[in-house]
């Protein structure tokens, strides 16, 4: 079971990198990385907080240092997961998940 990455140029995400994983032959992962000073938003990430007071939902966008990834077979251009790099100072810390984060 050989694995080659493929660097994927152009990305298909602003501030990323994409490598595409192929395994055996075939394709099947890709992974994103953003590129240093951004982080990742990716809709698994995020999370509601309901106010027990008042009732009132708030949704939070979850953010990332790291990589995500996402089967090959994803559709980009459907965009259900939201992927997208942001400059990390745009972004409250504690939105932020993994390596030197909060979460």
């Amino acid at each position: 079971m050989a694995s080659v990455y493929q660097d994927v140029i152009p990305t298909l995400i602003e501030n990323t990198t994409i490598q595409l994983r192929i395994k055996d032959g075939v394709p099947h992962t890709y992974w994103i990385t953003p590129i240093e000073g951004y982080v990742l938003h990716d809709a698994v990430r995020d999370w509601n907080v309901t106010d027990p007071h008042t009732g009132e939902t708030t949704h939070y966008q979850g953010f990332g240092r790291g990589t995500s990834s996402c089967a090959a077979s994803y559709d980009f251009t459907s965009n259900h997961r939201e992927f997208f790099a942001v400059p990390e100072d745009s972004v409250p810390a504690d939105q932020i998940f993994g390596v030197g984060g909060s979460k």
